[in-house]
C-alpha cells in the first residue's frame, strides 16, 4: 500500500532516532533474530516497544498483521494498543493481546474450543463446591468461609497446572487442606471434564499439545506471527515459554522486554529463569535500557546494585542503571538531611499511622502520593483512618474490609455482648476465645450470659458432674467482666477485652502457630480506633460509612478500568498492584521482618523474590521515598527489615 506524502513525513518524524537514547536506539533498530531487552524501572520500555513496532512496519516493511504483541494483563494489552494507535492510527491490524487471549484464538480457529466451553470464576466455584463438601462434612464448612476456601484451592490448582510443582501448590493452602489437595484436584478435574469445560490454565496446556501434534497448523501460525514482541517477559511461566518457543522456532524473531529484578509473580507460577533459558536456547543478544527517567538519583542509588537493595540478590542479570540528567545531583555530595530517601522509625503502628496522616494532610496540590503495602489487609487501617479524617483517596484493588476481619469481629462481638445487643452468633463466636469449656448445647433457648449461668447451675445440680464447674465459673467471670465493659469508655473497654478477658493471649498463641504479625497490628489498630468514638453505636455507624466508601470505590473503578483513577492525588495499593505505576512521593509502611520479607523465609528463592518485591516498591518513587519501620516495645519487640541494612545512611 502506497503512503501519502503526509503519512511519509509523519513516519519520518516518529522514527527520528534523535528521540532515543543510545540503548533505546539500538533496541528499536535491531535487525532479525532474538533479542532480550533488559528494561529497568522508569527506562521507557513501553516507548521502546511501540517504537520498535513502528520501525518494523515502516522501515522493515513488515505487514502489521504479522506482528504479535503479548502482554500479561488485558489492561496492559489495551493500554499498549492505545499508545501505539496514537502514533500510528491506521495500523489497526497489529495483534495485541494477553497470552491467554492469543492462545485462545489459536484453539478457537482450530475448532478445539468454543466460547461456551470457557469457565468463568463463578462456574469454577460451582464445580468445586460439591467436591469440598464431599471431602469435609458439610457442617464443618462455614458458608462465609467456603468462597474464600474455594478461591484458594482454585488458585493452587491453576498453579499446579502451570508448573507441575505439587509441593509449592500445596504450600498455598491452609494447613488442614494440604493433605486433601490431590483429592480436590481429582474431583474438580472430573467435574470439569464431565461438562467439557476449560479454564484459563487448561487453554495453555491444550494449545501447547495442539501445536506439538499438528505440524501443518504450527507452520500456519509460525508464518502468521513471524515477529513476536513480549512485554514484562520476567513474568512468563514455563508453559507460556514453551508455546512461544514453538511459535518462534522457524523465524526466531522474538523481541522480549523485561527486568528480572522486577519478577514478583512467583505465586502465579512465573519463572524468571525462563529469561536465561531464552538467552541460552535462542542465542539472544542482550541490550540494557540503562537510563532511569523516573526517579531522583538518591532513589536510584538506594535501590540498585553495588550499594543498594537489589545487589543482595545473586541470581540476576547484571545491570548498571543511572538517573537521567534532570534527576542527577548538581550540587556535589548531599548531606544526610537533604537525601531524597529516608528511613523513619516508630515505636508502634499508632505513631506510624499518625505520621502518615500528618504527611497526607499537608500534601501539595498537583503532586501524587502513593502508600504501598505488602498485603491488602495492612492497607485497610490507613484507608479507614483517611476516611475518618475526611482525606480523599483511592484504592486500586478490591480487598477485604478491615472491619470484616475476624479479629475486629471478635472484639465487636464482645462489645455487643456487654451492651446487651448481641445475637446468638456473637456468643458462639467468642465464648471460647479464650477457651472456657462452654459447649454449643448450652445455647438452646434464651441467649444471654445470665441464661448461660443458669444452664450450667441446673446441669450441675442434676448431674453432679464436677467437670461442669470450670464452665460455670468461666461464665460467672465473663458476666462480671462484661458488666465492667458496659460501664466504661470504648477504648478502655477494648483494652479490657484484650487483657482481662484473655483475648490477646488467645490471639498470640494462635498467631505463633500461623506465623504472622498482622493480627496483633489489627488489634492495635482497633484499640486506637475505638478511642475516636463515644459509643459503640457511633463507631459502628462510622464503619458503615467506610464500607460505603469502599463500595463507591469499587463501583467507580470496576476491574476492567481501575486505571481511570490515576489522577487521584493519594492512592493506596499493594506493591503487586503498583507495578507499572509511579508517584512523586512514596511511603512504604511496616518495613519490618515478617512483612518485608513476608512471613518466615524458608529458602533463598523465596527471599530473593521478597527482595524484588521491596525493590519494585522503592522504584515507584519519583521525587521522595520514605521507608517506615517499627521498633516495637519491650513487651512486643519488632525488628527492622533486613532489606534496610544497605540503606543505613538514609536513617533519620
Amino acid at each position: 500500500m502506497q503512503e501519502s506524502a503526509k503519512e511519509s513525513n509523519y513516519y519520518r518524524q516518529m522514527s527520528d532516532l534523535t528521540n532515543y537514547n543510545p540503548s533505546q536506539r539500538e533496541a528499536v533498530t535491531f535487525g532479525e533474530g532474538p533479542l532480550l531487552v533488559l528494561a529497568g524501572p522508569g527506562s521507557g520500555k513501553t516507548f521502546t516497544i511501540t517504537q520498535r513496532i513502528l520501525y518494523l512496519i515502516h522501515e522493515k516493511q513488515i505487514p502489521p498483521q504479522k506482528l504479535l504483541v503479548i502482554t500479561f494483563t488485558r489492561e496492559a494489552a489495551v493500554s499498549m494498543r492505545q499508545r501505539f494507535l496514537q502514533i500510528s492510527p491506521q495500523h489497526t491490524t497489529v495483534n495485541f493481546g494477553t497470552f491467554h487471549s492469543c492462545f485462545y484464538q489459536i484453539l478457537l480457529r482450530s475448532g478445539r474450543v468454543s466460547p461456551g466451553n470457557i469457565l468463568n470464576e463463578k462456574q469454577k466455584k460451582e464445580l468445586i463446591y460439591p467436591v469440598l463438601k464431599k471431602i469435609k462434612a458439610h457442617n464443618a464448612l462455614s458458608a462465609t468461609d467456603l468462597p474464600e476456601l474455594a478461591k484458594n484451592l482454585l488458585t493452587a490448582i491453576g498453579y499446579y497446572k502451570n508448573t507441575g510443582d505439587l509441593q509449592s501448590s500445596m504450600d498455598r493452602l491452609p494447613e488442614e487442606w494440604k493433605n486433601d489437595f490431590a483429592q480436590v484436584y481429582s474431583g474438580y478435574e472430573e467435574a470439569r471434564k464431565r461438562i467439557r469445560g476449560l479454564d484459563f490454565d487448561d487453554m495453555l496446556k491444550e494449545c501447547e499439545e495442539l501445536l506439538q501434534k499438528d505440524e501443518a497448523l504450527l507452520a500456519y501460525w509460525q508464518i502468521l506471527f513471524s515477529y513476536i514482541l513480549i512485554d514484562e517477559f520476567q513474568d512468563i511461566n514455563y508453559r507460556q515459554y514453551c508455546i512461544v518457543r514453538l511459535l518462534a522456532q522457524k523465524h526466531k524473531n522474538v523481541f522480549a522486554v523485561g527486568d528480572d529484578d522486577q519478577a514478583i509473580y512467583g505465586f502465579r507460577g512465573a519463572k524468571p529463569a525462563c529469561m536465561k533459558q531464552f538467552v541460552q536456547e535462542f542465542g539472544a543478544k542482550q541490550i540494557i535500557l540503562s537510563t532511569n527517567y523516573r526517579s531522583h538519583q538518591d532513589i536510584v542509588e538506594a535501590s540498585l546494585a553495588g550499594v543498594g537493595v537489589i545487589a543482595e540478590n545473586s541470581d540476576r542479570f547484571p545491570k548498571n542503571l543511572e538517573p537521567c540528567e534532570a534527576n542527577r545531583r548538581h550540587l556535589g555530595k548531599m548531606d544526610k538531611k537533604n537525601y531524597h530517601v529516608r528511613i523513619r522509625e516508630f515505636s508502634g503502628a499508632k505513631e506510624q499511622l499518625q505520621f502518615l496522616m500528618r504527611q497526607l494532610k499537608d500534601r501539595t496540590e498537583g503532586e501524587t502520593y502513593g502508600i504501598l503495602f505488602r498485603t491488602n489487609l495492612a492497607m485497610q487501617s490507613v484507608a479507614a483512618s483517611l476516611t475518618r479524617e475526611g482525606i480523599p483517596f483511592s484504592i486500586k484493588e478490591h480487598g477485604k474490609n478491615i472491619y470484616d476481619h475476624f479479629v475486629v469481629q471478635d472484639i465487636l462481638a464482645y462489645l455487643r455482648i456487654a451492651q446487651g445487643t448481641a445475637a446468638r452468633a456473637d456468643y458462639l463466636r467468642v465464648v471460647n476465645k479464650p477457651f472456657r469449656n462452654i459447649s454449643r448445647e448450652a445455647f438452646g433457648g434464651e441467649v444471654s450470659l445470665q441464661a448461660l449461668e443458669h444452664y450450667y447451675a441446673n446441669l450441675m445440680r442434676q448431674t453432679g458432674a464436677g467437670y461442669l464447674r470450670s464452665a460455670y465459673d468461666a461464665v460467672r467471670l465473663l458476666r462480671r467482666q462484661m458488666e465492667f465493659v458496659k460501664n466504661t469508655d470504648l477504648k478502655l473497654a477494648v483494652w479490657f477485652v484484650r487483657k482481662a478477658c484473655g483475648y490477646e493471649n488467645y490471639l498470640q498463641q494462635r498467631q505463633r502457630m500461623e506465623q504472622t504479625e498482622e493480627w496483633m497490628e489489627i488489634l492495635d489498630f482497633i484499640t486506637e480506633e475505638a478511642g475516636q468514638y463515644k459509643t459503640l453505636r457511633e463507631w459502628q455507624e462510622a464503619q458503615e460509612i467506610y464500607r460505603e466508601q469502599l463500595q463507591k470505590e469499587n463501583e467507580h473503578h470496576p476491574k476492567k478500568g481501575r486505571e481511570e483513577n490515576a489522577d487521584c492525588q493519594i492512592r493506596l495499593l499493594t506493591v503487586h498492584a503498583s507495578k507499572g505505576l509511579e508517584f512523586d512521593h512514596v511511603w512504604i509502611p511496616d518495613c519490618n521482618e515478617k512483612t518485608f520479607p513476608h512471613g518466615n523465609v524458608q529458602d533463598t528463592e523465596h527471599l530473593e523474590e521478597e527482595r524484588r518485591i521491596f525493590y519494585v516498591a522503592m522504584t515507584r518513587a519519583k521525587k521522595n521515598l520514605e521507608l517506615l519501620c517499627l521498633t516495637g516495645t519491650a513487651e512486643r519487640p519488632r525488628f527492622p527489615s533486613r532489606f534496610l541494612i544497605p540503606l543505613n545512611r538514609y536513617r533519620r
